[in-house]
């Protein structure tokens, strides 16, 4: 009868951690969210060559917010919630027919968000030279022709997605959700 009862025990133990809400709110309460936002002012065209022929910054945004949201508001922050950044990226995809893309465009990133709070970058670029001297882009230099040679169009438009990516002081890997910008570049 004994071992009975013990051999009943052993197999209801795992049941009973699985019933534990406790248990689950315990893993999952410390939770916080990455946003990136950008406000209002996003370029919306670009001349390659005045970029080039200046050294200037292709796409430069005037202020990024990076934002830790508490995932669960009722729960208590703590130091471990706090984020610190690691980087930030930027891929393209074509929304003019051509199916050439720039490299993806990658930032690390140094800073802590406190959980519930936020950091700002101003003058952030979303794009470098790396982007500008590969193809797609580069084929609308003069030097190159001035022209899409996948389109033959003397523009490409392409969506940026920005994603931002880092992780809690607790370990935990957090990400923002990719957000898209379309712009036109033009010779």
């Amino acid at each position: 009868m004994r071992k009975i009862a013990s051999l009943l025990l052993l197999l209801t133990l795992p049941f009973v951690g699985l019933a534990c809400d406790e248990r689950t709110e315990e893993t999952d309460s410390g939770g916080v969210l990455l946003e990136v936002d950008f406000g209002t002012v996003l370029p919306l065209r670009a001349s390659v060559n005045d970029v080039v022929g200046n050294n200037g910054s292709l796409v430069q945004v005037e202020a990024v917010t990076f934002t830790s949201i508490v995932a669960n508001p009722n729960a208590v922050a703590s130091d471990l919630m706090n984020i610190e950044l690691e980087s930030f990226e930027v891929v393209f995809q074509r929304v003019d027919g051509g199916t050439r893309l720039p490299p993806p465009y990658v930032v690390k990133l140094l800073a802590t968000i406190p959980a519930g709070g936020s950091f700002t970058i101003n003058d952030l670029e979303l794009m470098s030279f790396d982007q500008l001297n590969n193809p797609p882009l580069s084929d609308l230099l003069f030097a190159n022709g001035g022209f899409d040679k996948e389109t033959g169009l003397t523009f490409i438009r392409m969506n940026l997605f920005i994603r931002a990516f880092g992780r809690t002081l607790g370990g935990r890997r957090v990400e923002s959700v990719p957000r898209p910008h379309t712009m036109e570049f033009t010779q």
